[in-house]
């Protein structure tokens, strides 16, 4: 994945290999792939302050009625090829891409003890707005934000006090029993306990990229070792705060102990057994012996639609069975509940139980976790692109999908992660009608249609040759995640402070208000040439062709890594990072360029035509408009009638010259020479190095409303022969 930025399991590795392929979750891609986590400096990370994340605003809340929708573009290559249909176009291959995005509200913290096990948070919805029966949505919340965001906080139905992790420990003279029935803080309290907090830091977020590329860990159950103060330990013994987290500790630990599903195909492959003495769902055909990734499950990860909950939410299904849309998008999450088997008093280890007969039967209590209330999936055509080829689709364009950033309501600012997975398999057998009872059994003589490197009769008398089949890998899913990002509500009404606006709408409300369509236009690829980048890519705009109405909005915005110097280990493939600049640095900026792709030299500042004249800018950190509003040109308090207008307008003119100073030198210079600048042009202690050494990999830039016309930009630093070109082109028709 390319945009937003895939990990592969990458996170700050100097090495053209990433470090630990296990790290997050299973990607089954080449150890070369991926790109490092941006750095929000001129250094390489060590703490998560010193870490960027990309920031995106979410859709407006009524963006299906006034089509104020937020744009992310997401593009990737896929090896093995994908698209066609049986009808029209038919290939041996079949595939499906799913694209998934999972968010936390920042607003919470989520990797700390509950603070009463016996409660939930649930999310209204229109058809059960008091939530007093079930159907309603769950959320992970404490009582206080849960209340905050209009939510109803309620005696727990799914995750009670015999499935969440917590210890009461006894102290001044409360008993051990007494304690272990305790299942609140305020029950705690009551019988002289002290409730236990996890060690690690009770408000680090649970999406999160981590300081180093260990994985996480986890303590197998014992037998005798089942109850959630047992849970709470050995969570308390595994989650690291400095390491990389999706995907919740508890979701792994329901997954190891709920048994597999024993109806699919595994062909020949023989699944081992966990701790507790029996296949569970960490166990699948292509990951027979439970090599763990994080805490990603890798029955969920294998299959799709799953039949268990899940923390994924569903953007598109793009498939070649157009015929079973229906089927994908009834049995999405997005709008079906999933169920599983709940321990209870009795049966402290019934999430084993994978059915609802099993797990009523041996005490457990079965129930549907609600979906999440959302829209159906996308099902749509999977694009074309050719076997064995990380390139272009068929027509020389980059596969991609335009997503619709979601509106989450009430919970504020998320974050998130973006997950696509890619399935293949193969017309040597029918993936939609094997199950278990084609599996490979010597003893009752059933021979699976695919085994293990097969001899095979071509009728020469004694000769066999063998094929290179492996099964694990017979029918197999790919995938990549981007790196943690920021999901941002647009600014409502009730936001505070001001920004410099020529029209005198100078709320951050108003800003958005005007906005139709938002649309993301952001950078790919990481140092190097083509050879020393593969399988990632080179530098270029994404999209680096954008058609745009005057009416839209355009947030430009970029990432890059300190430490991308691409060295060995290399495997496969070359080391080295040639480019420009300090070895092992990204960097980007943002100049208008002549009216076509021919030239390679930017425009002098008093001929742009693009940032000197946007009709409205916002500042994503909104530590600009302090600046623009101390210059000479707009000092207009007191002013009315013709004298204001006139000051308006030229404080404008001051504010467009100050963006595109900004664009050009990653807001190394925030203004020319503003009284309030940190860093203005004029005053400038240090100059900025002319390859943008000194300036910062990552940069929030800011959002446009760009004027009719057809603009040509580039990055000054990535344009030599190494290394591709990195121009891009934007056409604003007048709306």
């Amino acid at each position: 994945m390319h945009n937003p930025r895939g990990s592969n399991n990458r996170l700050n590795e100097r090495s053209a290999n990433r470090a630990n392929g296990d790290r997050l979750f299973d990607s089954q891609n080449n150890n070369r792939g991926g790109y490092n986590k941006g750095d929000a400096g001129v250094n390489g990370f060590v703490t998560y302050a010193q870490q960027y994340d990309m920031i995106h605003y979410m859709s407006d809340p009524n963006w299906k009625t006034n089509n104020k929708k937020s744009i992310l573009g997401i593009e990737w290559t896929n090896q093995h090829g994908c698209g066609g249909n049986e009808l029209g176009d038919p290939w041996k291959l079949n595939c499906e891409l799913i694209i998934q995005y999972s968010c936390y509200s920042e607003n919470s913290a989520f990797d700390k003890t509950r603070a009463d096990c016996t409660m939930e948070c649930f999310i209204p919805t229109t058809a059960n707005p008091t939530c007093v029966n079930e159907g309603c949505p769950i959320v992970e919340m404490d009582e206080a934000p849960c209340l905050a965001a209009g939510y109803k906080w309620l005696p727990a139905r799914y995750f009670d006090e015999y499935n969440c992790p917590h210890k009461c420990t006894p102290t001044g003279g409360g008993s051990t029993r007494q304690a272990d029935n305790a299942a609140s803080i305020d029950e705690c309290t009551a019988v002289a306990g002290t409730w236990n907090n996890f060690s690690s830091n009770p408000t680090l977020w649970r999406i999160r990229d981590g300081l180093t590329t260990d994985r996480q860990g986890y303590t197998n159950p014992a037998t005798n070792a089942l109850d959630p103060q047992d849970d709470f330990d050995r969570k308390d013994g595994n989650d690291n705060p400095n390491l990389a987290l999706h995907e919740s500790w508890e979701f792994y630990d329901s997954c190891y102990r709920r048994e597999a599903n024993r109806g699919l195909f595994v062909a020949d492959q023989n699944l081992q057994t966990n701790s507790l003495g029996y296949t569970s769902a960490v166990f699948t055909r292509q990951n027979p012996n439970n090599n763990r990734r994080g805490y990603e499950c890798p029955e969920e990860r294998d299959y799709y639609p799953y039949w268990h909950p899940s923390p994924w939410k569903d953007v598109v299904i793009m498939t070649d069975r157009l015929d079973l849309c229906t089927f994908y998008q009834t049995e999405s999450q997005n709008v079906k509940g999933k169920s599983m088997c709940f321990n209870t008093p009795t049966c402290n280890n019934c999430i084993r139980y994978n059915n609802q007969a099993q797990c009523t039967t041996n005490g457990g209590l079965w129930k549907t976790i609600p979906g999440y209330n959302l829209d159906p999936p996308e099902c749509i055509q999977a694009p074309w692109s050719r076997v064995n080829h990380l390139g272009n689709g068929r027509h020389g364009q980059p596969l991609s999908y335009n997503w619709t950033l979601p509106y989450i309501p009430a919970e504020g600012t998320q974050r998130c992660a973006v997950r696509l997975r890619y399935n293949i398999s193969t017309d040597d057998y029918d993936a939609w009608r094997v199950n278990a009872s084609f599996n490979n059994n010597n003893g009752a003589g059933i021979k699976s249609p695919v085994r293990q490197n097969p001899n095979v009769d071509i009728g020469a008398a004694n000769q066999a040759l063998q094929l290179a089949i492996n099964t694990a890998q017979f029918g197999r899913t790919f995938q990549d995640r981007s790196h943690a990002f920021r999901l941002v509500p647009r600014p409502g009404t009730s936001a505070t402070g001001t920004r410099t606006a020529v029209t005198g709408n100078n709320r951050p409300a108003d800003f958005f208000a005007n906005c139709s369509t938002l649309y993301n236009l952001n950078v790919r690829g990481k140092r190097g040439n083509i050879v020393q980048t593969f399988p990632a890519v080179e530098y270029d705009f994404y999209p680096n062709q954008l058609h745009i109405s005057t009416d839209d909005c355009v947030h430009v915005q970029w990432t890059g890594s300190n430490t991308h110097n691409n060295g060995n280990p290399a495997g496969d493939g070359q080391a080295g990072d040639a480019g420009e600049g300090t070895e092992g640095t990204d960097r980007h900026n943002f100049v208008e360029m002549s009216a076509n792709f021919d030239s390679s030299f930017p425009l002098p500042q008093e001929q742009f035509s693009m940032l000197l004249n946007i009709s409205d800018a916002y500042d994503p950190r909104n530590i600009y408009d302090t600046v623009d509003k101390s210059c000479k040109a707009c000092q207009c308090t007191g002013l009315t009638g013709t004298a204001r207008t006139n000051c308006l307008q030229a404080c404008w003119v001051q504010t467009q010259e100050n963006w595109s100073l900004r664009m050009a030198t990653v807001g190394y210079y925030d203004s020319f020479d503003c009284p309030a600048s940190t860093n203005a042009l004029a005053t400038a202690g240090t100059q900025l190095n002319n390859l943008l050494n000194n300036a910062v990999a990552s940069y929030a830039g800011g959002v446009f409303k760009f004027p009719a016309g057809v603009f040509h930009y580039m990055c000054t630093r990535n344009n030599n022969f190494s290394n591709r070109d990195q121009k891009g082109k934007l056409l604003v028709k007048q709306a």
